[in-house]
């Protein structure tokens, strides 16, 4: 190889060094990285529902009190839980004379959430069972006894009143079981008595 040849060699050499680092600093600038935030609000949803339509209390006898319980279900997906409220939807009573409605069944003391009593009278009241309510948070021992075998009772308010909560996430089917007692003075009227009550659920 002559000197020339080595020379154009080496330049040869030379120039693909620098073309292949140009292009090197060329795709380095041209590289760049941006950081990009992907948002969405998922929307609260609940379900509700009752286990009947219709409570039938039987055939009472004054002085021998009748019991009945019955269920209500939610599924929900609220990051804060969810309540349940009642109340009746007579001003004056839960329960009318059919024949005649200006005759009212006596109610337990109206709730207000704080005022359950383990002493329920000749009349109508209803409570919180902790058996069956789940999950067990959902059961508040202040306001119900500490147990279904110390009960405490209230009557159905005029307004809505809660009487259960929750205040975190729970997946899948929550039910709450409620129940009634009711017991008569000797001196009510004979006859057959209905009226209607509303629950409510509330994602918060």
């Amino acid at each position: 190889m002559t000197k020339n040849d080595l020379k154009l060699f080496i330049l040869v050499g030379v120039v693909a060094f620098i073309i292949v680092f140009i292009n090197q600093v060329n795709y380095v600038v041209r590289a760049d990285d941006k950081s990009q935030t992907i948002q969405v609000t998922v929307t609260t949803t609940l379900t509700f529902n009752l286990a009947t339509n219709t409570v039938p209390l039987g055939i009472l006898t004054p002085g021998t009190p009748i019991t009945a319980t019955t269920s209500c279900t939610v599924e929900t997906n609220s990051s804060s839980g969810w309540q349940l409220s009642v109340k009746r939807d007579d001003a004056t009573s839960t329960l009318d004379l059919d024949t005649d409605p200006s005759i009212d069944f006596p109610d337990e003391t109206a709730w207000n959430g704080s005022n359950s009593t383990d002493s329920p009278g000749a009349n109508l009241s209803f409570r919180v069972y902790q058996t069956d309510t789940t999950p067990s948070g959902l059961y508040n021992s202040t306001y119900w006894g500490t147990s279904d075998a110390s009960p405490k009772w209230a009557g159905f308010p005029p307004t809505s009143q809660m009487i259960a909560s929750i205040d975190n996430y729970q997946s899948g089917t929550q039910t709450v079981v409620y129940g009634f007692r009711i017991d008569a003075p000797s001196s009510q009227v004979s006859g057959a008595y209905s009226g209607s009550i509303t629950l409510t659920a509330i994602a918060i």
